[in-house]
């Protein structure tokens, strides 16, 4: 992978938007503007978002759309990272990641996250997957029981699926099964709102065209 550049936003931008957030209690304004720029941006863009997420985050504590935020965007970053930095992005992501998850145990959103998280730690480090392989399969799997029509849930266990050496149960033929079962999910979901998590469409995409 290529070195991360981190691009830093000037100061003042990044305390006004969450001012303005704080002071008009209107987060979700702010959290929509990093979101729609997130779909678009490079991997050096993502910094100056994620330390705006985060922000807002500790801000607001009793929010948990936004600890989820916060760790996905750390989380997601860490995947288009380097291995130190990939690092580092977990450690960040992980305390609102698990936050997230304390506030809504039973949320497929929540459970999926931690699974995806679980599975940043190992793409990091990969001697970690004996260790926590299984528990990211097992954060999928309850997921999936939340709400079995969530493609992200469904997602992450295929990937966990493929990158599981042959040989412990998993690879790419053993992964196609469940890959497809994502693609009919992703075709048919819609997001309940512009604030509801909707991301793994590209992940999903690059991950079938393996298949082509």
């Amino acid at each position: 992978m290529k070195t991360l550049l981190r691009i830093l936003l000037p100061l003042g931008v990044l305390i006004s938007s969450v001012a303005y957030g704080q002071e008009n209690g209107n987060w979700q304004n702010v959290l929509e503007q990093q979101l729609q720029v997130l779909a678009t941006a490079a991997p050096e863009d993502w910094p100056p978002r994620i330390d705006t997420l985060t922000a807002l985050a500790e801000a607001h504590p009793e929010e948990w759309l936004l600890q989820y935020y916060a760790g996905w965007s750390a989380t997601q970053l860490s995947f288009k990272s380097d291995k130190a930095a990939a690092d580092a992005l977990c450690e960040r992501a992980g305390p609102f990641v698990k936050k997230a998850l304390s506030m809504q145990p039973g949320n497929t959103e929540t459970l999926t996250l931690m699974g995806y998280w679980l599975s940043a730690r190992i793409n990091a480090t990969p001697s970690r997957g004996v260790s926590l392989g299984g528990q990211s399969r097992s954060y999928a799997e309850k997921a999936i029981a939340a709400d079995s029509s969530n493609p992200r849930a469904w997602l992450v266990k295929a990937l966990n699926i493929y990158y599981t050496p042959a040989i412990f149960g998993g690879g790419k033929q053993r992964a196609k099964p469940t890959v497809d079962i994502v693609a009919a999910k992703f075709a048919a979901f819609r997001p309940d709102n512009a604030l509801a998590p909707n991301w793994g469409q590209q992940i999903f995409d690059a991950l079938m065209a393996s298949y082509q």
